[in-house]
């Protein structure tokens, strides 16, 4: 492939800089409230007032984070949460999860889409030669944000019904699915990366590969994203919350890295820098979140 001895023959002009370079943050999860099992609610903002300063001391393309700002909608939790962010040097792309809406019928997308600078939960957005896609992982779902008589809930209800029936362990409340909408729209965007030579990092709140995390923790249709995301081969890397232990694994070429919630990190808090090399991605792990150096694979 074309695209494989153009990223090659960089790979050998010794750089001393990576290409781009970005933050990871998962599960902040905060809220005024005491601690849970392993979730340390209130703490949480703190840890990531401190992540924010350490990203502050790199220089960074953008920070992403991957869901699950808050635990709970009210109290204006999200809005304390956006402040600790303010300080941030560099863009903050969000992607969106279940706790920000709250359980069905009590968030409302439309108003958490718009403090968050949204008009979609699926986007995506280019930065040099690489393009990053962004997953809606509760589009269809019942923690999506979804006034109670929209045909998405129904999806859901009808999906999640199906799930259960088969003992599925991912089939819960607090997972989702992708709409045929957002399938063809994925194609799409990976066929275009495709076509102009791009190489692409997938974003997602849900876990997309058992191997990677529980399963209690995949997204309801995750083996119809994974399948669209093989073929196209052009994805070196998927990076996903909701599960707080983290986890990695890599199949067909592709790095599932799924990054430790911070609300379950109350010593050694839990973020990442990614630096993008022409051969590799380098993500420096900090606190519980290991480093990991994830290699091209030609495909």
């Amino acid at each position: 492939m074309l695209w494989i001895a153009c990223w090659i023959g960089l790979s050998l002009g010794a750089l001393d800089e990576p290409e781009l370079r970005f933050g990871v943050v998962a599960d902040v999860q905060y809220a005024d409230k005491d601690t849970a099992g392993a979730r340390h609610y209130r703490t949480s903002l703190g840890r990531l007032e401190s992540c924010v300063t350490e990203l502050n001391r790199h220089e960074l393309d953008f920070v992403v984070q991957l869901g699950d700002l808050i635990d709970v909608p009210g109290d204006d939790n999200l809005g304390r949460v956006l402040t600790a962010w303010q300080p941030l040097r560099f863009p903050l792309r969000h992607v969106v999860g279940n706790h920000e809406f709250g359980p069905h019928p009590a968030g409302d997308r439309a108003e958490v889409l718009r403090r968050l600078g949204l008009t979609s939960g699926d986007y995506d957005f280019r930065v040099g030669r690489w393009r990053f896609v962004v997953l809606d992982s509760v589009e269809v779902s019942l923690s999506g944000g979804w006034p109670a008589d929209h045909p998405r809930v129904e999806e859901a209800q009808t999906r999640l019904a199906e799930l259960r029936e088969t003992g599925a362990k991912n089939a819960q409340t607090w997972n989702g699915g992708a709409s045929a909408r957002q399938l063809a729209w994925l194609e799409g965007v990976l066929a275009g990366a495709r076509g102009r030579g791009e190489r692409v990092v997938v974003f997602s709140h849900l876990t997309l590969l058992t191997e990677a995390s529980s399963e209690w923790h995949l997204l309801w249709n995750h083996a119809e994203v994974v399948a669209r995301l093989e073929a196209s081969g052009v994805v070196a890397a998927v990076f996903c919350g909701h599960d707080h232990a983290g986890g990695y694994a890599v199949r067909e070429g592709i790095h599932y890295v799924t990054v430790h919630g911070m609300v379950e990190a109350p010593e050694k808090n839990a973020f990442g820098i990614v630096d993008v090399w022409p051969d590799r991605l380098e993500l420096r792990g900090f606190g519980k979140q290991p480093s990991r150096t994830l290699p091209f694979v030609a495909r």
